[in-house]
C-alpha cells in the first residue's frame, strides 16, 4: 500500500522547505518523528486523505462547559437541608418565647392557681428542702384561697423578682437546651417551731402525725418547709376533757407557734340575733339583749369571731375580733361597721321629729328652728336642705301649719330597733304618734318607719350622723275622739 507523504511545501516558508504538522492537533513535527511529541499521535498510521491539504496549525475548538442535571439524590438532600434550616429557625422563635422571662412566669402562677405541675419551674438552693408536688401543696393553697394575694405575687416576682416575705424570688438559672435562658421560681424554705404545755400531746402538721409531746414544756424545731397554708393541730387530754388546738397558719418565717391545750371563756356583745362565727364556725345566736357567752372553748393562737345580720336580702358582717388569751373571763364586742346604738338614734330621731313639731304648731323657718346642740334641721340630713326627706318633713309641717282645721298637733317619737345596713350605714326604725287636736275633738295617727342613717366625719356641724333616706310611712293605727272625753 502506498503512503502519501504528510509533508508539503508551505507557500509561505522561504526556500520552499515543507512545514510538517500532526493532523490530529495541528503541532509542528519533525519529517522522521513517529508519534507526535504534543499529543502522542501515531504519524505513521495518517490517511491519505488526512495530507492531501497543506497542513496548518489546527486551533482546538473551545468546548462549551455544561451543568450537569441535579440528580435526585441531590434534590433530597437540598429539600432536607432547607426544611432543616426551616424548622431550626421556627424551634428559635418558638424557644425565645417559650422560655421567656414573662411566659415562664405566666406558667408558674398559673400552676400556683390551679395546684398542677408545681414543680415545674421551681427550684431551691436548700439542700434540705426536696420539692415534690405534695410539698408545694400549702404554697398553692393559699394562693388558691387568696387570688388578690397571687396577683400581688406575680406583680412582685415581675417589678423585683422577690417577694414581699422574701420567701420566694425568680430570676434566670442557666440555660434551657443550651441556647434558652431558664427561668426558675426560687424557694426559700421555713422551719417555724412548734410548742405544747402538756405531755403526750399528739402535734399533726396538715393531718399527719410528727409529734408527741414527752414532757410539759415541749419544744420542736420542723424540718425545712415550704412557705404556705398550713393546719396545725395539737390534741390531748387536760383535766379529764379531751381537748384540740387546730388552726390554719400561713407560715412564711421561723416563728414558733404555741400549741398550747387551754380553754377560754367570753361573752359576746353585738346586736340581738346576730348569728355569731368562731373561725369561720357558727357557735350561736345572740339573744334579744345581744349577748352570747361562750364557754371553756380550746384556746388558739388564731382565734377569731364575727358576727352576721342578715338585712333583707344582705348579709352584713361586723368586724372580725382577734381573740387574745388576756380575753379569758371578760366581754368581747362585735361591732357592725357605722351601726350606732340604740341611745343615739333615739337621740337623733327625736331632736328631728322636736324640730319638726315647732315648725308645724309655730311656723318658723326650717333654718331657724334649732335642737338643743344648736343644731338647724338640715344640719341632720345628709345634703342639707338637697335631701329629699328632709324637703318631705318640712312640707309636711308646713301643711299642718296651714291647715285651719287644725289647732295644732303633738309628734311623739319612739325608736323601736336600730339594725346594720349595706355600706356601713344603720337601719333606725322608729314610730311618731301623730295628735292632731280640733275644736272638737282629737285625731291620733300611729305611723312606723325607718330611717337610713350614715356616719358623716366631713361637717360643719357637730351631727356625725346623718339621715340619707327615710321609709315610706307605715300606718300602724288610726283613731279618732271627742274632746268631751277627756
Amino acid at each position: 500500500m502506498h503512503h502519501t507523504r504528510f509533508t508539503l511545501p508551505a507557500d509561505n516558508q522561504p526556500g520552499g522547505q515543507p512545514n510538517q504538522f500532526c493532523p490530529n492537533c495541528g503541532h509542528p513535527v519533525a519529517e522522521g518523528d513517529t508519534f507526535c511529541e504534543n499529543c502522542g499521535y501515531n504519524l505513521k498510521t495518517a490517511t491519505p486523505e488526512a495530507h492531501t491539504a497543506t497542513a496548518q496549525p489546527k486551533t482546538p475548538t473551545p468546548q462549551r462547559s455544561q451543568r450537569r442535571p441535579m440528580t435526585k439524590k441531590t434534590k433530597r438532600w437540598g429539600w432536607g437541608l432547607s426544611i432543616i434550616i426551616l424548622l431550626l429557625v421556627i424551634f428559635g422563635i418558638w424557644g425565645n418565647h417559650y422560655y421567656s422571662r414573662q411566659a415562664t412566669l405566666n406558667r408558674v402562677v398559673t400552676h400556683l392557681r390551679t395546684g398542677k405541675n408545681l414543680t415545674t419551674s421551681v427550684t431551691t438552693n436548700s439542700s434540705a428542702l426536696k420539692l415534690t408536688n405534695s410539698s408545694m401543696k400549702p404554697l398553692s393553697r393559699y394562693y388558691q384561697q387568696h387570688p388578690k394575694a397571687l396577683a400581688t405575687l406575680k406583680a412582685e416576682l415581675e417589678n423585683g423578682g422577690v417577694s414581699s416575705d422574701e420567701t420566694l424570688t425568680y430570676g434566670q438559672n442557666g440555660h434551657h437546651l443550651l441556647f434558652f435562658p431558664k427561668y426558675q421560681l426560687t424557694v426559700n424554705p421555713v422551719r417555724p417551731t412548734i410548742t405544747t404545755n402538756h405531755k403526750d400531746t399528739v402535734i399533726k402538721l396538715d393531718g399527719k402525725k410528727i409529734a408527741t409531746a414527752n414532757s410539759d414544756y415541749y419544744s420542736k424545731k420542723l424540718p425545712a418547709m415550704v412557705p404556705g397554708q398550713y393546719t396545725l393541730a395539737s390534741n390531748g387530754t387536760v383535766s379529764g376533757h379531751q381537748i384540740t388546738n387546730k388552726a390554719s397558719y400561713h407560715i412564711t418565717t421561723n416563728a414558733t407557734y404555741d400549741l398550747s391545750l387551754k380553754t377560754i371563756s367570753v361573752t359576746f356583745k353585738t346586736l340581738a340575733n346576730s348569728t355569731v362565727y368562731l373561725n369561720g364556725k357558727k357557735l350561736g345566736v345572740a339573744d334579744s339583749s345581744g349577748l352570747l357567752t361562750m364557754k371553756d372553748e380550746p384556746w388558739s393562737q388564731d382565734m377569731k369571731a364575727y358576727a352576721t345580720y342578715k338585712v333583707g336580702h344582705s348579709l352584713i358582717k361586723t368586724k372580725t375580733a382577734n381573740l387574745t388569751e388576756s380575753d379569758d373571763g371578760y366581754d368581747v364586742a362585735l361591732n357592725y361597721p357605722g351601726l350606732i346604738d340604740k341611745d343615739t338614734a333615739d337621740d337623733l330621731i327625736s331632736d328631728v321629729f322636736s324640730m319638726v313639731d315647732d315648725l308645724a304648731n309655730e311656723g318658723d323657718d326650717d333654718d331657724s328652728v334649732t335642737s338643743d346642740d344648736d343644731s338647724s334641721l338640715p344640719d341632720y340630713f345628709m345634703d342639707g336642705t338637697s335631701n329629699s326627706q328632709y324637703q318631705e318633713l318640712v312640707k309636711m309641717a308646713e301643711g299642718y301649719y296651714k291647715d285651719d282645721d287644725v289647732d295644732s298637733v303633738d309628734m311623739d317619737i319612739t325608736v323601736k330597733d336600730v339594725a346594720p345596713g349595706t355600706d356601713e350605714s344603720s337601719l333606725v326604725t322608729y314610730t311618731v304618734k301623730y295628735t292632731f287636736y280640733h275644736d272638737d275633738d282629737e285625731h291620733i295617727q300611729v305611723y312606723a318607719y325607718t330611717a337610713t342613717v350614715k356616719p358623716d366625719s366631713d361637717n360643719d356641724s357637730g351631727n356625725t350622723n346623718k339621715i340619707t333616706k327615710i321609709s315610706a310611712a307605715q300606718k300602724i293605727s288610726d283613731t279618732s275622739k271627742s274632746s268631751d272625753d277627756d
